[in-house]
């Protein structure tokens, strides 16, 4: 016989007591810590990028003043620049302007290249730089072959008789004197006035110990009443070079140098071309040789 057995277990509702109210409180108390502490440091951080923000918009103004302060200092650079390199084309105008107004007046324009031409108008524009360079490099050339020409004084001295007609200090009447006379002490140096080849030495009754010199464009220079000279036949001379010393030979009065220029067998005014030397000298010209001289 089957008995059915029944079990009870006894069952107590849980009550809250003071230990989980104490939890509660703490971890309410831990939270309000906690995004107190956060809120506090969003704040003094996004306080501080605010003040980065500031500092770096200040910076950036005081940059953009200081670019526009730079940019302005560069105008007026660039400006001055300009100005001046009017003024230095201005000048250096002047000056090949001169240079070949002299090359006219010694009649070596078709040696120069530069013949007076029809004025055109218009053209293409050429920048002030390149302006400048062009010049720079025509002076250049023109100075190079100024040095073929037979320019300035063969010696130191003073002149005591010019070209052209005067009264013959033999003879008393009046004849045409072909050079110039350079009173200068005995035995001073005589320097050849252009590059060139040594075409006659010798002597003469009327020059003494003599020295001729051919040289380009047609051009001869005569050195006469040497004491001796130190150049032979045939041989190459630069301009400056010694060819030989003042003396007082052939029909001399006094130690003196007897200079003669010619051009194609005709005398010319050797003063023009001393002159001339000086005129140059005078203008300080910027010299750049080219790269080949010819």
């Amino acid at each position: 016989m089957n008995q059915k057995r029944w079990f009870s277990f006894p069952y107590h509702k849980a009550k809250k007591g003071p230990s989980w109210i104490k939890r509660r409180e703490y971890l309410l108390g831990a939270g309000l810590i906690f995004f107190s502490l956060l809120s506090a440091f969003l704040f003094y951080q996004n306080l501080s990028l605010k003040r980065e923000i500031a500092a770096l918009k200040r910076a950036v103004v005081t940059l953009e003043l200081r670019e526009k302060e730079l940019e302005t200092q560069l105008d007026q650079l660039q400006k001055e620049k300009e100005e001046l390199l009017q003024q230095a084309l201005g000048s250096l105008r002047k000056r090949t302007s001169y240079v070949e107004k002299i090359i006219r007046q010694l009649g070596l324009s078709r040696h120069f290249g530069t013949a007076r031409k029809q004025k055109a108008l218009g053209g293409p524009y050429v920048p002030p730089q390149k302006e400048y360079e062009i010049l720079i490099e025509k002076i250049s050339t023109y100075l190079t072959k100024f040095s073929k020409v037979p320019l300035g004084k063969p010696c130191r001295g003073y002149i005591s008789s010019y070209y052209g007609y005067r009264r013959d200090p033999f003879t008393g009447k009046r004849a045409f004197h072909s050079g110039i006379d350079i009173v200068a002490r005995y035995g001073a140096p005589v320097r050849a006035t252009a590059d060139g080849v040594v075409w006659r030495v010798g002597y003469s009754r009327g020059l003494g110990r003599y020295v001729k010199i051919r040289h380009k464009h047609g051009f001869m220079t005569v050195y006469g009443h040497l004491r001796k000279y130190v150049v032979k036949r045939g041989e190459r001379v630069k301009k400056g070079e010694i060819i030989g010393y003042v003396g007082n030979t052939g029909r001399s009065t006094g130690p003196h140098l007897h200079y003669e220029i010619r051009r194609w067998g005709r005398s010319l005014n050797p003063l023009r071309f001393i002159r001339a030397e000086r005129r140059l000298a005078r203008l300080n010209l910027p010299h750049r040789l080219p790269a080949s001289q010819k």
